[in-house]
């Protein structure tokens, strides 16, 4: 009956990595001939090249955010054209057309498990990534939260903790948690919601909200959010 299956862009630094943090049938990615090409079992239901990569720019939004919240410096892949493969191997391509230097390193996923024995056997349990594509593919508010969270500005930043703080009841219920102290939680934001602070990147225009005192930096926000994101996960699975 063949297959749909769409060509992967970005990064080798980041590419390499997707085959062995998605591996299960509803969502994989595969390499081929220095290729990396996403899988769903989602994409056979489709009939048109259109719908699938409809369907893939979707998951693969989910997918970077998943990604970056698992590695802080994972940078998006996204898509580069849908592929049909047929039974008799025919390939059919769809082609939709439309510099600084960066050093980051990673931790390899550890896909083997040892036994009792001494036995050494590919771990079949799903990725950490696998586990949250799926539980988005579940919840809206998570698919959202991890959408906002591929692009760190401050302004989807923002967006998450919203996502995050209506979902658990208000800032309190955070705090209580203790996923944030109320004065990070108070820094971080006055300094999305000041203009004299972000300029046309604030969450506001009106001068009446007020800077912190210490107002909070991109990457200390990127880090306070981030362990949200993780903490509010946890009560997703």
């Amino acid at each position: 009956m063949g297959k749909w299956l769409i060509r992967l862009k970005g990064e080798e630094f980041d590419l390499e990595d997707l085959p062995a943090l998605l591996h299960f049938p509803e969502l994989a990615v595969v390499e081929e001939n220095g290729f990396y090409y996403l899988q769903s079992s989602e994409f056979e239901l489709l009939t048109s090249a259109d719908e699938v990569r409809e369907q893939g720019i979707a998951l693969i939004e989910i997918l970077n955010g998943a990604a970056k919240l698992h590695r802080d410096n994972f940078q998006d892949v996204s898509e580069d054209g849908v592929i049909r493969v047929e039974d008799d191997g025919g390939r059919s391509h769809y082609v939709y057309l439309e510099g600084s230097l960066t050093i980051r390193s990673k931790v390899r996923p550890n896909l083997t498990v040892t036994t009792t024995n001494g036995i050494e056997k590919k771990d079949d349990r799903p990725t950490t990534i696998e586990t949250w594509i799926g539980i988005a593919r579940e919840d809206k508010l998570v698919a959202d939260a991890l959408h906002f969270f591929r692009e760190d500005t401050p302004f989807n930043l923002y967006k998450v903790y919203e996502i995050i703080r209506d979902d658990v009841g208000g800032e309190h219920a955070m705090v209580k948690k203790g996923w944030v102290s109320k004065p990070e939680l108070s820094r971080f934001t006055q300094t999305v919601q000041s203009r004299n602070v972000l300029g046309d990147h604030a969450r506001h225009a009106s001068e009446k909200y007020k800077p912190s005192a210490q107002p909070m930096s991109l990457s200390e926000a990127k880090l306070l959010i981030r362990g949200i994101l993780l903490n509010w996960m946890q009560t997703k699975k």
